[in-house]
């Protein structure tokens, strides 16, 4: 199941798989219409082409040696020329309809992948064939000249070997762009970069395969090039961590299943910025997230790439508003946790009294962590601010938070168990506390 975006229209498969079917339609028509227009020029197009090619175009060494198959390249060369021409259309067709399911960096991936391609692909045909493929056949032509070979040239062979070359070099080019983009959007962490590189290399080779069929040692070695030269290019910007990553410790709840925290602080667009430190639990504030929807995104692609499994948010205003993330939290395989919910900073006189309680409530979690560590974790915490009054509050019941509360509270949820036990050591050592 996928994320449910704020632009993504809530319809069937088969609604966008018929959109997807007109939009694909429109285009082959005007692909056919271009290409038709291009078949009345074809003929010079190719002259100019092979003229590039021939290394030999004064002793007339070129020849068509298959008539029959002139007539096939010649369509296929105005079925060429026609995608290249609608090529801005086609990308930006296949923009619009991926732009409702794209998050906002996605989307912007999306557009700098479709305008270098486009480029690339431009690039790759015209430099291939007004550089590449001359000073490789007139290369090619000098060797045969010096073992004494009367050299003869099939054109249709020289126009097959010229668009195999402009089709490897652009599915190069393009497995190259698509890790380099999806890295630069944070798609790519440790924990995909794997999948992501099976992805790229598996369809990439599968295409290779495909188009030179029946080759074999052509195939491995285009296999092999194709395989280098990603590595080579991209290995170096993909190895860094994504921007994305944050560090949490994974920690193994009662059933052996681990576990990672994520704590989010949503500000609410407030003036203060106040500095939390709950190392080495992962924390991330936002300035709106129950409104934002750029901000959501975000908190997805965090979950996402670092494998939290327990999402905590604290200090929203606008809890009914922050209750439309939750379907994209549960499908994105964490636990929207709802225990921080009261812990707002409107609820505490100041500042250090809300990083204080904030302290005090990751301490007093019992799931993943068990009864006995929040016990030890907040009494740590107790013994170190003992100028402050324990506020005992059941953990059955997290939406309740007292109406009135002193400069110097410390509001505690705890079971029942943790309540005896915090009681018995504040009676051993005369401290003073309060149940609510």
């Amino acid at each position: 199941m996928s994320l449910q975006l704020e632009k993504d229209a809530n319809v069937s498969v088969q609604t966008h798989i018929d959109e997807f079917s007109s939009r694909a339609s429109i285009l082959i028509v005007i692909w056919l219409l271009v290409s038709l227009l291009w078949m009345l020029k074809v003929d010079l197009v190719l002259e100019y082409v092979i003229g590039m090619l021939d290394p030999c175009a004064d002793s007339n060494c070129s020849n068509l040696y298959n008539p029959a198959k002139w007539s096939e390249v010649r369509w296929l060369s105005g079925a060429l020329l026609g995608f290249i021409t609608i090529i801005p259309l086609i990308a930006s067709q296949l923009y619009n309809f991926s732009r409702p399911g794209l998050m906002e960096n996605e989307a912007k991936g999306l557009i700098f992948w479709l305008v270098f391609c486009t480029l690339g692909f431009i690039v790759n045909v015209i430099f291939t064939i007004l550089f590449i493929m001359p000073n490789l056949f007139e290369l090619g032509h000098k060797i045969q000249l010096d073992l004494g070979f009367l050299p003869k040239y099939d054109v249709i062979t020289m126009l097959s070997m010229s668009i195999g070359v402009i089709w490897v070099e652009i599915l190069i080019t393009m497995g190259i762009l698509t890790l380099l983009v999806v890295n630069s959007t944070g798609g790519i962490s440790a924990r995909n970069l794997t999948w992501w590189k099976m992805r790229v290399h598996g369809i990439i080779s599968m295409l290779i395969i495909l188009s030179f069929y029946g080759q074999v040692s052509f195939t491995v070695f285009l296999l092999l090039t194709s395989y280098i030269t990603i590595e080579l290019i991209t290995s170096k910007w993909i190895s860094k961590p994504s921007r994305l990553s944050l560090n949490a410790p994974v920690i193994f709840d009662q059933y052996g299943v681990e576990r990672k925290m994520l704590f989010v602080e949503c500000e609410c667009e407030g003036k203060e910025n106040y500095s939390h430190n709950l190392s080495p639990n992962a924390f991330h504030s936002f300035n709106n997230l129950c409104e934002n929807i750029s901000e959501q995104e975000i908190l997805y692609q965090l979950i996402n790439t670092n494998s939290f499994t327990d999402l905590m948010i604290f200090g929203c205003r606008n809890i009914d508003k922050l209750q439309n993330i939750e379907p994209n939290v549960y499908i994105s395989k964490c636990n929207f946790r709802t225990e921080f919910y009261t812990h707002k900073r409107e609820n505490y006189y100041n500042s250090q009294q809300f990083i204080i309680n904030t302290d005090i409530r990751v301490a007093s979690l019992t799931d993943p962590w068990n009864e006995i560590q929040a016990f030890e974790k907040i009494v740590e915490l107790l013994d170190e601010y003992d100028d402050w009054m324990p506020v005992i509050l059941s953990n059955d019941n997290y939406s309740y938070f007292p109406d009135d509360i002193n400069a110097n509270d410390l509001i505690i949820y705890t079971s029942e168990l943790t309540k005896e036990k915090l009681v018995h050591h504040f009676k051993k050592f005369g401290r003073k506390y309060t149940i609510g």
